[in-house]
């Protein structure tokens, strides 16, 4: 079963790596995310949930104190004992972990000729339905999902196929606003 640990902000990759060497596995979902620095795009690592880490374990007195005894791990999630992922929410984290748990890369989107993003390529293809908006200008999509029954929103990279897939300054809400936004925008 999946559970979720709270760390110290900063500390999540080094507590999932001492997890994994006592042989637990431990996911840290992270992307290559492009950022805008001195007027050019580059990439820069982020942790999509910043303070926490993922466990797949049977949960036991032995595993609760191993766990518990690594520097930087704060408590397991939940009231009185530990809540665990639903097998949704656990599938969302692994394809958020990406292959071998490297941080994914950004999604290929190219306009889709109604003012609103297709996804070509990346991540969103299968969690396309959970985006709640587009920032074109900042390249950045933004999900909802939920880890442990809570909602949590988290901003993933976006790569603009052939340029700018519209008007660079316009934010985008839901895909399937996006067309009504723009022909709005027009009149």
């Amino acid at each position: 079963m999946w559970y979720v640990i709270q760390v110290v902000t900063g500390k999540e990759t080094e507590v999932a790596e001492g997890l994994r060497k006592q042989g637990t596995r431990a996911l840290v979902p992270r992307e290559s995310r492009p950022v805008r620095s001195g007027g050019a795009w580059t990439r820069k690592e982020y942790v999509l949930f910043s303070g926490y880490v993922f466990l797949d374990i049977v949960y036991d007195a032995d595993t609760y104190y191993r766990v518990r005894r690594l520097p930087g791990v704060i408590r397991f999630l939940g009231d009185g004992p530990p809540s665990r992922l639903s097998h949704l929410e656990a599938e969302w984290i692994m394809l958020l972990a990406g292959r071998d748990n490297e941080p994914v890369q950004p999604t290929v989107v190219r306009a889709d000729g109604g003012g609103g993003l297709k996804v070509v390529s990346g991540v969103l293809e299968r969690l396309g339905s959970r985006v709640v908006r587009y920032d074109r200008r900042g390249r950045r999509a933004t999900l909802e999902v939920t880890v442990c029954g809570e909602k949590k929103e988290i901003q993933l990279g976006i790569e603009l196929e052939d340029g700018p897939a519209g008007p660079e300054d316009a934010d985008s809400a839901a895909p399937e606003e996006a067309a009504a936004q723009t022909s709005e925008e027009a009149d």
